[in-house]
């Protein structure tokens, strides 16, 4: 897999799980918001072993958050059920998950 796929894969995999865990956080008193918080940890966890599959580069990691950001908030346009706080909170998550894989 060429890193072009695996950027793919990765910022995919951060997009659904930042959805669901921006989801849980928006809609804290719904009854899904548990289960959006445990899928959200399981997909990270999938998105960290994507992102252990290649050496990045400063450029890379320019890509990988511009990727993110676009599919990120594409992701929650579609999920109208979501509070309207979900775009509030994008720019945070996202920085918290660069930071935490180790790509900033």
């Amino acid at each position: 897999m060429n890193k072009r796929e695996l950027i793919d894969e990765l910022t995919s995999l951060l997009a659904i799980s930042l959805r669901h865990k921006i989801g849980s956080l928006v809609n804290k008193e719904e009854v899904y918001a548990q289960k959006y918080a445990r899928d959200a940890e399981i997909l990270f966890k999938e998105a960290e072993k994507a992102s252990l599959k290649a050496n990045w580069n400063i450029y890379d990691k320019a890509k990988i958050k511009e990727d993110l950001k676009k599919k990120l908030k594409s992701e929650l346009e579609k999920k109208d059920f979501l509070g309207e706080g979900k775009f509030e909170l994008m720019d945070r998550e996202i920085s918290k998950a660069i930071d935490i894989l180790g790509l900033k």
